[in-house]
């Protein structure tokens, strides 16, 4: 058995040297993986901006379309007072140089809107009779027509009306008060 004991060691000799030649050759045969190759990724073409031209046009201002303008109603006209009330002294009917001044304007606004007839209300303050107010009230009323013609402004697009005393601007009793009542005013239709 001493050969037995002498074989077993010679055995184990070997297995411990061929372990070691394993494991020394083993680390050289690995294979090594290599690391996962990152994914392409492509390039993202930016646009790119067109130089603009720019001509050298100066400023212009461009009119909106007709349809995009939202024109005033005759109420809003109305309520603005585009067209100028005119005064008169006391129980007279003609035109004061500030009267006409007055006048000039709204005959500009008159032929530029065309479109537009107007009543020209000639009007009285208290004093007087009824008749006499009356009367006055449309020869004032046709004076501003008659003054407006002759600044070009169609006459069929005016119509007058006298109120005398009926409607006052003011309902004092003061000269003051029948300085306001003394008046020629535009309706516009």
């Amino acid at each position: 058995m001493p050969n037995r004991k002498l074989f077993l060691l010679a055995l184990l000799v070997v297995g411990v040297a061929l372990f070691a030649v394993g494991c020394k050759s083993g680390t050289k045969d690995v294979e090594t993986i290599p690391a996962p190759a990152e994914p392409a990724v492509e390039p993202v073409e930016q646009p790119v901006e067109q130089p603009v031209e720019v001509k050298d046009e100066g400023w212009k201002q461009e009119r909106p379309d007709a349809a995009e303008v939202a024109e005033p109603t005759i109420a809003e006209l109305n309520a603005k007072g585009v067209l100028k009330t005119v005064f008169f002294e006391f129980d007279k009917s003609d035109l004061s140089d500030e009267t006409r001044a007055l006048l000039r304007a709204n005959a500009d606004w008159m032929r530029a809107h065309g479109k537009y007839s107007v009543v020209i209300q000639g009007h009285c303050d208290e004093r007087g009779t009824i008749e006499y107010n009356l009367a006055l009230g449309q020869r004032r009323a046709a004076a501003v027509r008659d003054y407006l013609s002759s600044l070009g402004v169609e006459t069929a697009r005016m119509r007058t009306v006298s109120y005398g005393e009926e409607r006052p601007a003011d309902y004092g009793h003061t000269e003051g008060a029948w300085a306001k009542n003394r008046r020629a005013e535009f309706v516009i239709e």
